[in-house]
This record gives structure tokens, C-alpha cells and sequence, in this order.
């Protein structure tokens, strides 16, 4: 066994001197605690080696226990930690305490103005309803007074601004009791309601105002036996003939047949006043029923007093009324006095003597009320062609009143 001698030089404090110290290893434990690759090396290299060895795995373990005390520091260090830690704990729920209180009262500010607005919000919407309404209630009087002042166009534009599109609901109750409110206006009034129903959008709902408004008529007899109920029965007539409502129709009867009984009664009668009104202030009305007026039933010509019925014609106000009331005059002479037609015809001719003088002393005479009067002067000669117009004008001259 080969033995390897090492010096070793051990330092004592109290000498001031070294003291050699000579230990012998065997061979063999070096080369096993360096690894049987360095087995060939010579025994200075083997030591050489084996300290080099334990000089690395010395600075290892240094290392090593270097980082174990920082994982793990002896018992001050980490109670100064602790210290630390608690104290930024400490500061960082005082920070956290701080920052919500600061939250709170944010949301609180914040919360307080929300409230706020929403009361300014409610209240601003409650005065928007009240204006709305108000000015809903004007735009109802507005209506109101507009068709009592007969301003039915007006009174339209109101309708409109008061319904913003919806139904009328209650509105045209309402607006023919404010016709109503003053008896001795409702007259005049009434023709104003008419005026404005005629304006009235859509069908259905002018039907309604028409049931109402003809309701109210019956109950008041200067309306319902005057003109104004034939007015009204016109008006409702084109109503009924155009939407082919059976209900409008049966109303427009109900109201158009006593009201033309009553005017031709007055024709009858001789009492013109108010049938001339009535041409006079609504020309294309009149013009519907002109006819029937002016033709009576088989009895009541032959009853009728005809030196009276004779001035009819010359009351109405326009050339082409007279002249229609002359044409009707003459072809119920022609038909129903075959025997006696000369007498009448003879009365006939001096009235539409008067009337040719009316027709063409006018500033604006219309060609066709002149076309109109050669073709009633032709009626005339129906009976027998050898008298003519001119020929009863003559005989009329030689009537003594």
C-alpha cells in the first residue's frame, strides 16, 4: 500500500511560530474521494487535486448557506420583517379605509344629485303637462269661439292643434252646445256649425257630427222648420250617396223629405221670404232642389192660387234661378192645362217680360242665361205653334189689371 505523506501547517495562537504536522493517507482514499479517473496521476498531482476539490465544494457550501439564510434569516431579521409587513398592512388599510370614505362620499354627493335632478326632472314634467294641458284647453276654446264667430277655416286649424290626431271624443258635443249657449244667436250660429261640419275630415267622423247635429235640430223647431235643415240635409246627402252608408242615408231622409215638404208648402203658399234667403245666401243648394220646388204635385196646381204662384220666379235672386222657375212654370202648363194653357200662358209671358229685362240689365250678363231665355220663350208655342212668345206677350198687354 502505497502511503501518501502530507505536511499540514497548523498556526497556534499563543506561538508565534508554526508547527509542522506530517499526516500519511493511503493511495487508495484519495482516489476514491477524487474518483477512479485521476487513479493514474502521480501523488503530488492527487493532492493537488483533492484540495482544489475541497476548496470548490467549500465556496458550494458557503453559497449554499448563504441562501438558506436568506430563505430562512435568523429570528431578528424576521421580526423586522414582521414589523414591516404589519406596518404596510397598517398604512394600506388606512389607505383603503381613506380611499372608501372618499368613494362614499362621492356616491353620496352624486347619489344627492341624481335625486335631485330626478325631482327636477319630475317637476319640469309635471309643468310640461300642465302647459300641454293648458294650452290643449285654449286650443278647445279656440274651436269654440272660432265656429260661434263663424270662422270655420279657423276653427279647423284648432280642431286640428287640440286632437294632436286622435278621435274628437267629446270635442263636437261640445262645439254644438257652445252654438246653443246664447238662444238668440243659435240661428245664425247653426249656419256656422254647418259650415264648419262640411270642413270636418273624414267620413265616419262627420257622420257622427251629423247625428248630433241633426239630434239637436229636432229639439229646436226655428232651426228644423226653416231652410237650414235642408242645408243641413244636402249636406249630409252627399255624405250618404258617396260612402254608400245605408245608416247616412236613412238620416239623410229622415231629414230631407220634411224639409223639402215644408219649403214647398211655402212655395205654395206664396210665402217667398224665406226661400229667397235661402237662394240668395246659398246658390248651389238651392240649385239642387230647384226643381222640386218650383214642381208641384197634380192637386195642389190645380189648387194653388196661380196670379200668386206667378211671382215666384221674379223673387229669386240670379237670372238662371228665374229662368229654371219659368222653364219648370211652363212645362207644367203644357202638361197639365192641355185646355186652358192660353190664360196662363198669356200671365206667364208679362212676368218673363220683367225677367228678360232683369237678365239683360245686368253689367255681367252670362251668354248662357240669354241661350237660356230663346229656349224658354220657345216653350210657348208647345201647344199651338201659331202663338208664340210674342204673340202672349201681346195679349198680355190688353190684361186690365
Amino acid at each position: 500500500m502505497r502511503l501518501l505523506v502530507l505536511t499540514i501547517w497548523i498556526g497556534c495562537v499563543a506561538s508565534t511560530f508554526g508547527e509542522q504536522c506530517v499526516i500519511q493517507l493511503v493511495r487508495g482514499m484519495v482516489t476514491r474521494l477524487l474518483g477512479p479517473h485521476q487513479a493514474a496521476l502521480s501523488c503530488d498531482n492527487l493532492w493537488s487535486n483533492l484540495l482544489l476539490s475541497f476548496n470548490f465544494t467549500r465556496q458550494d457550501l458557503v453559497a449554499c448557506q448563504d441562501g438558506e439564510l436568506l430563505v430562512h434569516p435568523p429570528e431578528p431579521y424576521f421580526s423586522d420583517c414582521q414589523q414591516r409587513l404589519d406596518s404596510a398592512k397598517r398604512d394600506a388599510e388606512a389607505d383603503r379605509r381613506a380611499f372608501t370614505a372618499e368613494m362614499q362620499k362621492k356616491i353620496q354627493v352624486n347619489q344627492w344629485e341624481a335625486d335631485r335632478y330626478v325631482q327636477e326632472s319630475d317637476t319640469i314634467r309635471n309643468q310640461l303637462t300642465r302647459l300641454r294641458d293648458e294650452l290643449r284647453s285654449t286650443y278647445r276654446s279656440l274651436v269654440l269661439m272660432s265656429v260661434q264667430g263663424g270662422a270655420s277655416k279657423q276653427a279647423l286649424k284648432y280642431y286640428h292643434y287640440y286632437l294632436e290626431g286622435q278621435p274628437p271624443g267629446q270635442l263636437l258635443s261640445s262645439i254644438i252646445a257652445a252654438v246653443y249657449s246664447v238662444p238668440e244667436h243659435a240661428h245664425e250660429r247653426f249656419e256656422y256649425l254647418l259650415d264648419f261640419a262640411r270642413k270636418v275630415p273624414g267620413n265616419s267622423v262627420r257622420l257622427a257630427f251629423y247625428h248630433q247635429i241633426t239630434a239637436e235640430l229636432r229639439r229646436h223647431p226655428e232651426q228644423r222648420d226653416s231652410y237650414l235643415a235642408m242645408i243641413a240635409a244636402l249636406d249630409l246627402g252627399k255624405l250618404a250617396f258617396l260612402s254608400q252608408n245605408a245608416d247616412a242615408r236613412q238620416l239623410y231622409l229622415g231629414l230631407f223629405n220634411p224639409a223639402l215638404k215644408r219649403l214647398q208648402a211655402a212655395v205654395i203658399a206664396g210665402s217667398y221670404d224665406e226661400i229667397v234667403t235661402f237662394a240668395t245666401a246659398y246658390p248651389d243648394h238651392f240649385e239642387q232642389i230647384a226643381n222640386q220646388l218650383s214642381t208641384l204635385e197634380s192637386e195642389a196646381w190645380n189648387q194653388a192660387n196661380f196670379e200668386r204662384l206667378l211671382l215666384y220666379p221674379n223673387r229669386l235672386p240670379l237670372a238662371k234661378q228665374r229662368l229654371e222657375a219659368f222653364r219648370m212654370m211652363l212645362l207644367q202648363i203644357n202638361q197639365r192645362n192641355k185646355h186652358d194653357f192660353a190664360p196662363r200662358l198669356t200671365r206667364v209671358a208679362k212676368e218673363l217680360d220683367k225677367c228678360e229685362s232683369f237678365v239683360k240689365s245686368g253689367s255681367k250678363t252670362q251668354q248662357s242665361d240669354l241661350e237660356k231665355l230663346v229656349a224658354v220663350k220657345r216653350m210657348f208655342a208647345t201647344r199651338d205653334a201659331n202663338r208664340d212668345y210674342d204673340h202672349y206677350l201681346q195679349e198680355s198687354k190688353k190684361i186690365i189689371e
